[in-house]
């Protein structure tokens, strides 16, 4: 593997590739009809049933048995052709059903049809309530294959995402995670003498400071539509706003108006009222335009951020660089944001030869090396992130950064949390809230109640008990 991690693909493309693996909300409702204990998704064993699929890849080794695979992630097509190159058993035949939302859509309508879906399907850990919960169950446990066997292959978080806080079942194969880390103009703190913050104490200080001494742009952005870093922010303050258990698919709890959450709230509600916030929606037009402009001098997100600010027009080569997120505290935990896994779906025609490719597509090295070297992914796989190779890759755009050595050990110290099984409505009501308190100046405790009230009751119409 090469020595510098480099971002070769055309860079519009990829960005939003990125974006949408990692944090794009997902633009469905909860499938599957409701809460209930179902039981297992179908297996089925017709080694046949895809000879005439459709693909979007080219399959070589004709007269090999296929496996079709929906999937979005940046250069899988090389990742297919590399798996299809290496094997005689198994060839995967591929197709881009959509980024994030649109892919659950589709995948959403073939439920409904009963027929349509791929073997494997990539879903994001947020997504994955979705597809368990109902009285039916739509993905398939991988622990009656062996996968359980596995499990010291992936981090702790990783793992929690695809068993969903429980023993009882193991739904998807983990690809990539979003350590969260804070973005810095360092040209910014440089020209202002300002220290980086490490606290968040220190970065309000330096928000202080940044202006006194003159510079105009903000110190940071509160994005009420940034739902996905919002969570993560709370968990920082170990307020885990949601849970929800595969073993317990019927039930879900839902605390918004927590101490942890007022506190964090509190908090960025007076930054902006200082002026030291801006409150616009993230990934606009001005959002981009200021980030690329210094008008943020710095950003908490997901690793994968770097991606993203590389493909817009007029990116900065060289004045970014990458730092641990602020904590509150020694005690504050590593939180992430994104990140996703293969699944295999209920109307796998050979669910056990699904499985096979959902376990072994990014199982090799060359594999690995194309989704982290070429496709920008985080990898949640121990190896890769225990390698010198990764550890000391370096990111010409971030200035010749060794950014793993910030990404790593919050990678590993992640230990993951829980999603709703309706998450696209709750990310909805989530920024209704937000928008209130933090752009409008809202009272934090009565917003923060109503949400949990509009939740709770959204939840109970749903059929599900809320704790």
């Amino acid at each position: 593997m090469e020595q510098r991690q480099e971002y070769i693909m055309n860079k519009t493309t990829k960005a939003f590739a990125v974006l949408a693996a990692a944090t794009m909300s997902i633009s469905i409702a909860a499938c599957g009809g409701g809460a209930g204990n179902g039981g297992t998704a179908a297996v089925h064993s017709d080694k046949t049933a895809n000879d005439n699929a459709e693909c979007q890849n080219t399959v070589k080794k004709k007269g090999v048995q296929k496996v079709t695979v929906w999937a979005w992630y940046p250069s899988i097509e090389k990742v297919v052709d590399q798996y299809n190159e290496t094997h005689d058993d198994l060839q995967v035949c591929w197709t881009n059903a959509g980024q994030g939302g649109a892919e659950y859509t589709k995948f959403n309508n073939t439920i409904k049809a009963k027929t349509g879906a791929a073997d494997v399907v990539q879903l994001e850990y947020e997504a994955m309530p979705q597809f368990v919960a109902g009285k039916d169950k739509h993905l398939v446990d991988l622990k009656q294959f062996g996968f359980d066997k596995y499990k010291d292959d992936y981090t702790e978080g990783a793992w929690n995402g695809v068993t969903m806080n429980s023993d009882n079942g193991i739904y998807g194969v983990p690809v990539d995670l979003g350590p969260f880390v804070m973005y810095v103009r360092q040209d910014v703190f440089d020209k202002y003498k300002v220290k980086v913050p490490t606290t968040w104490d220190e970065f309000a200080q330096a928000g202080r400071d940044l202006k006194a001494a003159g510079y105009d742009g903000y110190l940071s952005d509160w994005a009420p539509n940034g739902t996905a870093v919002n969570l993560a922010l709370f968990a920082q303050k170990d307020a885990n706003v949601y849970k929800y258990s595969a073993s317990a698919p019927d039930k879900v709890g839902i605390d918004f108006n927590s101490k942890g959450v007022q506190e964090v709230m509190k908090f960025w509600q007076g930054l902006v009222k200082e002026g030291l916030v801006d409150t616009t929606d993230a990934n606009t037009t001005d959002w981009n335009t200021n980030m690329l402009a210094g008008k943020y001098a710095c950003y908490v997100q997901a690793s994968w951020l770097t991606g993203y600010i590389q493909g817009l027009d007029g990116s900065d080569k060289g004045n970014f660089r990458m730092y641990k997120a602020p904590v509150w505290d020694d005690s504050t935990p590593d939180v992430n944001q994104g990140g996703s896994a293969w699944a295999v779906t209920d109307q796998a025609k050979d669910t056990e030869a699904a499985y096979k490719v959902a376990r072994e597509l990014f199982s090799s090295k060359e594999a690995q090396q194309i989704g982290v070297t070429d496709g920008g992914l985080f990898p949640a796989w121990t190896d890769m992130l225990e390698s010198d190779t990764f550890k000391n890759m370096t990111d010409a755009f971030l200035g010749g950064q060794k950014i793993n050595e910030v990404t790593i050990p919050v990678a590993e110290g992640y230990k993951g949390y829980a999603f709703l099984p309706f998450q696209t409505y709750a990310y909805d009501e989530q920024m209704k809230a937000f928008s209130k308190i933090v752009k409008e100046g809202g009272s934090i405790e009565d917003n923060l109640s109503a949400l949990d009230t509009t939740l709770d009751s959204y939840a109970k119409q749903q059929g599900f008990t809320v704790e």
